[in-house]
C-alpha cells in the first residue's frame, strides 16, 4: 500500500490542529452514569428489499421494521459481499475504510498493528471493560491474536455456549443473546461495559436441508429453496432481536445497542436476478452498491431522539455510538463526524456523492469531494502504515 497522494507530516499536523479539542458531552444528555454498550454485527443480516421487490409467505423482520422510539435506524454500505466478516468488523472498530486497501485483502490478516487504536482502545481510555463475544472459533480471521492486541479484557468463543443451542449447524441467536446477557448481569455495580460480539447463526450456505430447522418463510415469486433457508433464519434472528431488546426495555441502567449486518448473503444469482433484473453481474454502480448495502440501527433504552438516515457506511457507525452514547468524541471521530456532511458513505466500490446525487468511484472524485477523500486516505495510511510518525493525537491507543 503506497502513500496516497499528498501523503506528509505537515498535513496531519494541520488536521490535528483542527480536530485536537475533544468535546465533553457532544448530546448534552444528562445522565448519571455511562451508558453500557452492546454491538451486535449480525451474520448476514440484510434487507434485500433494496435491491428489488419480493413476495414472501409472511413479513420477515416485522420488530426490526417496527423499530422506532430512541433509535437511530437506517442503511449503511458495507465493503464485502457475501464474506470475509471480518472486514465489516474492522471497518466499525477503527473507523478506516477498505476502501484505500487492495481487493481480497483482509485486514485482520495482513495489516493489524501491534497496537491498533480503534473502539476498543477508546472505549478503554473512557474507563469501559472491554469484551469480545463470538460463537465461534477463537482462530476464525485471526481473532485469537488480533484481540489480544486490540486491548480487549475478556473474549468468549464457541468454547463459552451452549453447543446444544443450534440452529441447523451454528449457534442460536437465542443463545448468543442469552450469554451476552448473563455476561451484562455479572458486571460490577460501578463497572462500565463494552460488548462487541459477532453473531454465526445466518452464516452460508444454505442449500443443505434440517430436519431441526423449519424453513417457515417462502419467496411466492419463484422457486428459490436457498432463498427460502436464508429468509426463515432471518425471520428467527428478528424474534431473537425482539425478546434480546424487550429484556433491555425492563433494565433501569442506561444501554446503548448498536445492530448491523456484516454483509449481504451469498445467494444463487438467479434469486438475485428476480430481484434486479440482472444477477450479480452487468450491474451499473448503483445497482451494485445496493449488493453492499446492510440496514442498522442505534437503539438506546432511555429518551433519545428518533433518526432515520437513508445512508452511510459501517466505517462510521461507532462515530455514530459514541455520539448518541453522549461520550466525548476522540478527535479521529471528529474528523469523521464532520466528513459524513461530506461524503455520507464510502465502501470498497466507491462512494456516494452529495454535490451528483449518486454513488461514483473514488478516482472520479472532484473538488471538495476529492479533498475530504485525501484527508481520509491520508490519516488512515498514517494509522496503519507509517507508525514511526503515527499521529499520537489521532491515534493515542491507550492511555490508561
Amino acid at each position: 500500500v503506497s502513500p496516497p497522494e499528498g501523503y506528509d507530516l505537515e498535513e496531519i499536523r494541520e488536521l490535528e490542529g483542527i480536530y485536537g479539542k475533544i468535546e465533553e458531552n457532544p448530546l448534552g444528555n444528562e445522565l448519571e452514569e455511562k451508558p453500557a454498550i452492546i454491538v451486535i454485527m449480525n451474520e448476514s443480516f440484510a434487507d434485500l428489499s433494496v435491491i428489488g421487490e419480493m413476495e414472501t409467505n409472511a413479513p420477515l423482520t416485522p420488530f426490526m421494521d417496527s423499530l422506532q422510539e430512541n433509535t437511530i435506524k437506517g442503511y449503511a454500505l458495507s465493503s464485502v459481499f457475501g464474506a470475509k466478516t471480518a472486514n465489516s468488523e474492522w471497518e466499525f472498530m477503527s473507523g478506516n475504510s477498505m476502501a484505500f486497501l487492495p481487493d481480497g485483502a483482509v485486514v485482520y490478516q495482513q495489516y493489524i498493528s501491534e497496537e491498533p487504536t480503534s473502539l476498543v482502545s477508546n472505549m478503554k481510555n473512557f474507563g469501559y471493560t472491554c469484551v469480545a463475544l463470538h460463537p465461534y472459533y477463537n482462530t476464525g480471521w485471526s481473532r485469537n491474536l488480533v484481540y489480544p492486541d486490540m486491548g480487549f479484557d475478556e473474549m468468549y468463543f464457541l468454547e463459552h455456549f451452549d453447543e446444544n443451542e443450534m440452529v441447523r449447524r451454528y449457534i442460536s441467536d437465542e443463545e448468543y443473546y442469552n450469554k451476552i446477557i448473563e455476561r451484562f448481569e455479572s458486571k460490577s455495580g460501578n463497572e462500565d461495559l463494552f460488548i462487541m460480539s459477532i453473531s454465526m447463526q445466518n452464516h452460508g450456505g444454505y442449500t443443505e436441508k434440517y430436519d431441526t430447522f423449519p424453513e417457515n418463510i417462502q419467496v411466492l415469486n419463484g422457486k428459490h429453496e436457498d432463498a427460502n433457508q436464508y429468509l426463515s433464519l432471518l425471520n428467527k434472528s428478528d424474534k431473537a432481536l425482539e425478546d434480546f431488546i424487550s429484556y433491555f426495555e425492563n433494565v433501569e441502567e442506561p444501554v446503548e445497542i448498536v445492530f448491523f449486518g456484516d454483509h449481504l448473503p451469498s445467494l444463487k444469482s438467479k434469486f438475485f436476478k428476480s430481484l434486479n433484473g440482472k444477477g450479480l453481474s452487468g450491474l451499473t454502480l448503483e445497482e451494485l452498491q445496493d449488493l453492499y448495502t446492510i440496514p442498522f440501527m442505534i437503539w438506546t433504552n432511555y429518551d433519545t431522539e428518533e433518526v432515520e438516515v437513508e445512508m452511510s457506511s459501517i466505517n462510521y457507525l461507532s462515530t455514530l455510538a459514541l455520539e448518541r452514547a453522549g461520550l466525548p468524541l476522540p478527535a479521529y471521530n471528529q474528523f469523521l463526524m464532520e466528513m459524513m456532511e461530506h461524503i455520507p458513505a464510502i465502501n470498497s466500490r466507491g462512494y456516494y456523492s452529495v454535490s451528483e446525487g449518486g454513488y461514483k468511484y473514488l478516482s472520479d472524485a472532484k473538488g471538495e469531494e476529492a479533498e475530504w477523500i485525501n484527508k481520509y486516505e491520508i490519516l488512515q495510511y498514517n494509522n496503519m502504515f507509517d507508525l514511526k510518525e503515527q499521529s499520537e493525537l489521532f491515534f493515542p491507543y491507550l492511555t490508561r
